[in-house]
């Protein structure tokens, strides 16, 4: 099967001095004020973000940008902060998909359409991927079961293996392209941008993950972009 990935290099990030601290943006940077809880539940503003800088074709963004950006986003999107929020320490909502549609739709203009793809479940989600990647378009991914964990990988070329790196239970990431016949143990690799790095999510696992969660088929989804013009 044909392998699929954006056509031009993903974002990167540059500290002051000018050096690239991320493949796109990372959430724990912004973990003081005026970031409002950034770091704990900012993956929704991180994983929008990314993907306006590259449709836009910024290619390279300094951090001071990017904390502008966010601060953008808030002022722009009606109760950010009050979402971002945890309360009592512990509980917070997080971004919802309208909240990310609708800054994308803003921003993008009359250029494009961006929808959420929860009502539509899982069935034909994979093609959809391939579809929007193929149109040089990033892939926000919404990952979310209630009580269990998603793997993320990295890749070391020698020996050609995926080493289980991390894991999240709800998170928002962008994906960059998916990858067939991976390894022995990987039939279909989707290769994302998160936390400033690259991993790596096992579909045939995610689909596990995600099981007959009636929940997960409606939070647990992609974002659709569509270039109008």
């Amino acid at each position: 099967m044909k392998n699929t990935f954006l056509k031009r290099p993903y974002i990167n990030i540059t500290n002051e001095n000018g050096r690239i601290i991320g493949n796109g943006a990372n959430q724990g940077w912004f973990s003081n004020s005026p970031w409002f809880n950034v770091s704990g539940q900012g993956c929704g503003i991180i994983s929008a973000l990314d993907t306006l800088f590259y449709i836009k074709g910024d290619r390279i963004i300094t951090k001071a940008d990017y904390q502008q950006a966010i601060l953008d986003f808030a002022k722009s999107i009606v109760f950010t902060k009050l979402f971002m929020h945890e309360f009592f320490g512990k509980f917070a909502i997080g971004l919802t998909p309208l909240q990310i549609t609708k800054f994308l739709n803003k921003k993008l203009g009359n250029g494009y359409k961006v929808t959420y793809n929860g009502r539509y479940g899982h069935e034909d989600m994979l093609v959809k991927m391939e579809d929007q990647l193929e149109a040089d378009l990033p892939v926000i991914w919404s990952l979310y079961r209630p009580h269990k964990r998603i793997t993320l990988y990295t890749y070391k070329s020698v020996p050609g293996e995926y080493i289980p790196a991390t894991t999240t239970n709800s998170h928002y990431v962008n994906a960059i392209a998916v990858i067939h016949d991976a390894a022995p143990n990987h039939d279909t690799m989707i290769k994302i941008s998160s936390w400033g790095k690259i991993y790596f999510i096992d579909y045939d696992e995610y689909l596990a993950y995600t099981g007959n969660s009636i929940i997960s088929a409606v939070t647990s989804n992609i974002f659709l972009i569509k270039k109008l013009q």
